[in-house]
This record gives C-alpha cells, sequence and structure tokens, in this order.
C-alpha cells in the first residue's frame, strides 16, 4: 500500500468516534503499513505520565499478568521527571538508556521488553491540549535494523492521529457486525476448563483489554468465574429446574463478545458430563467497512462516502458530514459503484464485507 493511502487509512482511522481501545489497537496493527515494526504498544497516562491503561498490539496471559505491576513500578517520580525534560526538548526518543542508566537492570527491559525480543524502539508522547495523554511505542527485534531519522519523524507525524482518537466522544450506538470470529472451551459441569482451543484463547485475550484499568470505564472481563457461572445455569436448566439463560454478552472497548454454553452429551441424563461454551467477538460495523477498504482503487473522499452509503446514510446526509455539494456525493457514488461493479446501494456493504473477510488476518 502506498505511504498515501495508508496515511488517509490511519488518519480514517481515527476519525471514526469509536472507543479508544479498538481504534488504537487497529492503529498498532495498521502503523505498520508505513514503519515496518511488531509488538507495538500504546500506554495512556497522565498529565504527570502516570500510566493509567496500556493496549497492546499482541497480547498474551503473560503480559497481562505482568504489565499492570512492571509499568506503574517503572515509572517513578525520578524518571518521570527525566522524560517530561526529554520530551520537552525533543519529539522522539530510541534510546531508553539516556534516560535511565540503570534502564537494563530494570524489569521493564528484562520481563518485558528483552524476553520479547523487543530490541529497537521509537517511543513518541502524545499530546492533547499540550499535555500529555500517552506514548506511543514501536517496536523491532534484534534482528532487524534500527528506526531510521525518517521513520522516526513519521512516527511524531502520526501522534497527533492518535490525539484526536482519544478526544473522540460517540453519542450514538455503534453498530456490530452480526458475523464474528467464534472460539471454543469445553469445560465441565462445575466449570473447570479441559480444553481450550487457540482461537478461543485469544479472543478471551481481548476481553481483557486494557491491561490496566481505564479510569473512565468500568471494565469488566470474562473472567472464568463468569464463565462456570453458565455452566452451571446450564446444569441446572438440565436437570429441570428453573435458571437464567445460559448466554452472555459482553461489550468493552474492542467490540462485542457473545457466549453460549450448550451440552455435548445430551442423551446422558446423569448429572455432570461435558459442556461446550462458544465465544463470539464482533467487531464495530464501521471499523470492518474501513478496514475493507484498504487496498480497493478509491480515493480518501470516495472511501469516506463509501464508508457513509455502507452504513446507511443518505445523500443528503453525507454532503452535510462531508461538506460537499449533493451533486459531488452523488458523482463520488457513480464512481464507486462503478469500481466495485456494483448498481445499488444495498449491494455495497456485503460486497465490502465479504472483501475484509477475504483479507481478514486471524486473531
Amino acid at each position: 500500500m502506498k505511504q498515501t493511502n495508508a496515511l488517509a487509512y490511519l488518519r480514517q482511522l481515527c476519525c471514526l468516534k469509536l472507543d479508544k481501545e479498538i481504534v488504537i489497537a487497529e492503529f498498532l496493527r495498521a502503523v505498520r503499513m508505513i514503519i515496518p515494526s511488531d509488538s507495538n504498544i500504546f500506554t495512556g497516562c497522565d498529565a504527570q505520565l502516570n500510566p493509567i491503561y496500556a493496549i497492546l498490539e499482541h497480547t498474551t496471559p503473560k503480559l497481562d499478568f505482568l504489565i499492570p505491576d512492571i509499568l506503574p513500578d517503572f515509572f517513578n517520580w525520578d524518571r518521570r521527571l527525566r522524560f517530561t525534560l526529554w520530551f520537552s526538548e525533543h519529539p522522539i526518543s530510541t534510546e531508553a538508556a539516556l534516560l535511565d542508566q540503570q534502564y537494563s537492570h530494570t524489569d521493564l527491559y528484562n520481563l518485558l521488553w528483552f524476553q520479547n525480543d523487543r530490541y529497537h524502539s521509537v517511543k513518541s508522547p502524545v499530546l492533547v491540549d499540550g499535555l500529555p495523554a500517552g506514548k506511543l511505542c514501536l517496536f523491532r527485534s534484534r534482528s532487524q535494523k534500527p528506526f531510521t531519522d525518517s521513520e522516526q519523524a513519521l512516527c511524531s507525524r502520526l501522534t497527533p492521529y492518535l490525539a484526536h482518537a482519544l478526544q473522540a466522544r460517540n453519542g450514538d450506538e455503534i453498530p456490530y457486525c452480526d458475523n464474528g470470529v467464534s472460539g471454543m472451551l469445553i469445560m465441565d459441569a462445575k466449570g473447570a476448563v479441559l480444553h481450550l482451543s487457540e482461537t478461543a484463547r485469544c479472543i478471551l485475550a481481548l476481553t481483557r483489554q486494557p491491561t490496566l484499568s481505564v479510569n473512565d470505564r468500568n471494565n469488566e472481563s470474562a473472567s472464568m468465574p463468569t464463565l462456570a457461572e453458565l455452566c452451571l445455569k446450564l446444569e441446572a436448566i438440565f436437570q429441570g429446574e428453573d435458571s437464567d439463560p445460559h448466554c452472555w454478552t459482553f461489550t468493552n472497548g474492542l467490540g462485542r463478545f457473545n457466549f453460549r454454553a450448550y451440552r455435548l452429551d445430551k442423551q446422558n441424563p446423569e448429572p455432570g458430563g461435558l459442556i461446550g461454551l462458544t465465544i463470539e467477538h464482533q467487531e464495530p460495523l464501521p471499523l470492518k467497512i474501513l478496514r475493507a477498504m484498504q487496498h480497493l482503487p478509491l480515493s480518501p473522499t470516495q472511501k469516506e462516502v463509501a464508508l457513509l452509503v455502507a452504513q446507511g446514510v443518505s445523500s443528503e446526509k453525507i454532503g452535510e458530514r462531508l461538506h460537499i455539494k449533493p451533486t459531488t456525493v452523488k458523482d463520488h457514488v457513480g464512481k464507486i459503484f462503478t469500481k466495485l461493479d456494483i448498481h445499488h446501494r444495498d449491494e455495497l456493504l456485503p460486497k465490502l464485507l465479504a472483501l475484509e473477510s477475504s483479507h481478514a488476518a486471524p486473531h
């Protein structure tokens, strides 16, 4: 993808007015189109650089366990002061040892970055109204080359996009795509996990994002006791007792998660037995649409129009939102239909979702 198109994608992504968790998580993956990197992370902080939450490109149970303890411990008063002084004069940091000579002896380096081969890094603060709101960190492995000066400058150019996403206040109900990625757990009647598919493991990790508590959210998570309760409800129903439904829907900044328990051995009338529990992750529809258009031969404005058309917004409203004339909207819609070989509005969304599914990366 050309850099101009990739920049347009990141800009449109940060203007979707979705929760910061899902926008930043997608940003961390998509930024690789412009700056080759991996295992990127965004750390939200307050004005004193105290870490509040962390959003990772790749998450694992080990990292989820370590980060809440290590990040706050690392950013003590002395280090926060040094970081503040550094970033007051420099937009980028690539060498943490310049800020802390004992950096290679810290838990942050040894337990998080070194063990996960996050060797080369570039870090840039994200400012909202002139105050620190977070830090974007891009990483490369030891076998890769350090970030160049031009890549460092580009990283600094991207932080205002994240600042815009952090200020989004979406008052509308978010539409979700009906079809999502599914995984399965096999549990016994008491809720003990007997088998967990890799997809289910990854989806469960998403329910725990971000890894630190966010002050302005009530971050319930899909804990194992909650899933065990679903098994108990199903078992009660199977034994003829009254019980609440054995399904549950949980929503956080990364999407909607649907859980449903069912008996795997229905022919066995005895108490106990195996229980299957499916977990489905559904992403916001605007994100699925935008992701589908990444590689389409549409101009940035045509992508903005297509995003709204696919969500059922009228041409009149599209003109008002994008500040363009009705005739211009009509012209863009005509060109979109021609490029995608469709003839009606109701063909656009199925076309885009089919394209997104064919290019979707696994969790």
